[in-house]
């Protein structure tokens, strides 16, 4: 969206500045364990070059990842440049003073006529039904959540699918259990069930690391769909796993020699799985607390009201047509705007003026406009601010925890080089890291979505006038003493309105950089406003009384001149009634 700068500022402000400055400070640090990773890549090389070459690559990662991190958090906190055309349109504006309204149809969430149908229907197209059984199941528990725009439901939703994944997953290592362990497949059941163990562990770390990336993307125009094909696929796995990696094993058995095989299953044993499954589940219980609790206080300050003032008359007036949409137009709209900002057009007033026979015939016209939106402050009370802050900080130093588990990961695997540590080691700090990592994004990208909502408050007015006109004449000044005449065309109308009103209150979500307020914007609140209500009645009524039917003379000297007229006639009537006064006089005297 372009930036279109005007004096008038319409306060939005940057939200991030407090994010951007912890974000900041973890990617500092994580710059000084890249750097340490380079000295100590230094000192290992003379001992070992692959030693020293794994370390190398390691500090490069991590210095690019603290470089990154640095960068988006300084960025959070720099000025924040905001048009006068932000924020995003409900729909496609068809003003003529938006240029780049092509820019913003990537974001809009309604068409003109989804809005027209809110308003008319006293209903909100935001509040889609849910759709799967487990999305059915949460907001069948937590009901408010339909009224939430649709990234903090997907953020819930979200949540909830990974849980039932953990869920599915954990019963799937039960039945996995009870299939290995009670000899369904031999008696290499016992020995490949560390297999498993294995496996459940890397399927709940991925899990949870791609919950937390997916609620980074802060563009969410739908809510998706929950479907159980996911858990019956997981299931069908679950019962077929156990057979294959048994098939697996008996032919690696065969191939290259049972001792090594048991060798290798062994090394799985040695990793303490139940350790990290155990971390995992409680890490994720606490990290959905904090969540849930930032939920629950967004969830108290719903309120989905939809209503509507609505106005519908019927006037006699004697005015044209066309004089009632080009008032409606430039002045009683215009006269709607904030802070002069012009008005989001989203369905352009074009009058149909139909002409019969008989000077007679019928109009219509109809336009849906949004008064510039003015900012409204999200009610952050202290306990959902505190919440989100200790999440912010919380998810930073898990993510810094992360970074440090890596390091001692890649100095791990240069003593395996050396021989001062074995594989486990490295493999034990690897799955820390991705724990770490996967839990502290879930708490980061959460935080980011609580600091990023907007909120909006407008005025949404549509409009629809109808009616019949007539034509017939008028006039003034027929007399034969009159001087001038006054000859117009009295065009009656029969104007039947047909006026909605609703104070909306929006929600949209910023981010830093260029693209900050390019993101859809969802209608949560429809509220009456009579007062702009009869405002509009009142400056309708106020033209149409104010109307003049008759041509008269509004200039000065004009006025003048018709006086001299005047008076010229009246001297003229003087003298042409005098004419027959002396002839009666000499018809009498001749009488007598």
């Amino acid at each position: 969206m372009a930036f279109d700068y005007g004096s008038i500022d319409l306060g939005l402000k940057n939200p991030f500045k407090t994010e951007g400055k912890i974000t900041a400070a973890r990617g500092i640090v994580i710059i000084c364990l890249g750097v340490y990773a380079l000295f100590a890549a230094a000192s290992s090389v003379s001992h070992s070059t692959f030693s020293g070459w794994v370390m190398i690559l390691f500090a490069l990662g991590l210095l690019a990842s603290g470089i990154i991190t640095t960068y988006r958090g300084i960025s959070a906190t720099l000025k924040y440049f905001v048009g006068r055309n932000h924020p995003t349109s409900l729909a496609h504006n068809h003003s003529n003073t938006s240029e780049h309204a092509y820019q913003e149809d990537t974001y809009v969430a309604y068409s003109e006529g989804t809005i027209t149908d809110m308003l008319v229907g006293r209903k909100n197209a935001t509040f889609v039904e849910p759709k799967g059984f487990l999305a059915h199941t949460l907001h069948s528990i937590f009901p408010s959540l339909i009224y939430m725009p649709y990234p903090i439901r997907n953020l819930a939703q979200r949540l909830c699918a990974a849980w039932a994944n953990t869920a599915v997953a954990l019963l799937c290592y039960g039945l996995v259990a009870f299939i290995s362990l009670t000899g369904f497949i031999g008696i290499l059941g016992k020995q490949v069930f560390p297999v498993y163990s294995m496996v459940l562990t890397l399927g709940l770390m991925v899990m949870w690391i791609l919950t937390g990336l997916r609620l980074s993307r802060m563009a969410d125009t739908r809510v998706p769909r929950l479907s159980n094909s996911e858990f019956i696929r997981t299931l069908i796995a679950a019962a077929v796993l156990p057979v294959g990696i048994g098939l697996v094993l008996k032919l690696s058995m065969v191939v290259a020699g049972t001792t090594r095989v048991t060798n290798f299953i062994s090394y799985f044993s040695k990793l303490h799985n139940s350790v990290f499954i155990a971390a995992i589940i409680v890490g994720a219980a606490l990290v959905t607390l904090i969540v849930a609790l930032m939920l629950n206080k967004r969830l108290s300050l719903s309120n989905p009201k939809v209503e509507v003032s609505e106005l519908r008359e019927n006037w006699q007036e004697s005015v044209h047509p066309n004089e009632i949409f080009i008032n409606l137009d430039n002045l009683v709209m215009a006269n709607r705007r904030y802070k002069e900002v012009p008005n989001r057009v989203y369905k352009e007033l074009k009058p149909t003026l139909n002409e019969q026979v008989q000077a007679k015939g019928s109009f219509t016209g109809e336009t849906l406009q949004e008064v510039q939106p003015k900012y409204k402050e999200v009610e952050v009370d202290q306990a959902l601010n505190s919440t989100r802050i200790f999440s912010l900080i919380s998810g930073n130093l898990l993510l810094i925890g992360a970074a440090v588990a890596i390091l001692f990961s890649a100095l791990s695997i240069a003593g395996v080089v050396t021989g001062g540590h074995t594989v486990t080691k490295v493999t034990q700090l690897f799955f820390i890291a991705c724990i770490l990592k996967a839990l502290g994004s879930i708490l980061v990208n959460a935080s980011h979505l609580f600091f990023a909502e907007m909120m909006f408050e407008s005025n949404v007015m549509y409009l629809k006038v109808e009616g019949t006109f007539t034509e017939s004449k008028i006039s003034t000044g027929n007399s034969i003493h009159d001087s001038t005449r006054s000859e117009n065309i009295l065009v009656r109308s029969s104007i039947t309105p047909w006026i909605i009103v609703s104070r909306i209150v929006t929600s949209s979500f910023a981010s830093s950089g260029s693209n900050n307020l390019e993101h859809p914007r969802f209608i949560l609140e429809m509220h009456k406003n009579d007062h702009e209500l009869d405002s509009i009645r009142s400056d309708l009524i106020t033209f149409l009384k104010d109307r003049e039917s008759i041509a008269s003379i509004t200039s000065q000297r004009d006025l003048m001149n018709t006086s001299q007229i005047h008076e010229i006639n009246k001297q003229t009537r003087a003298q042409n009634a005098a004419i027959p006064h002396r002839e009666e006089e000499m018809g009498g005297y001749i009488r007598r």
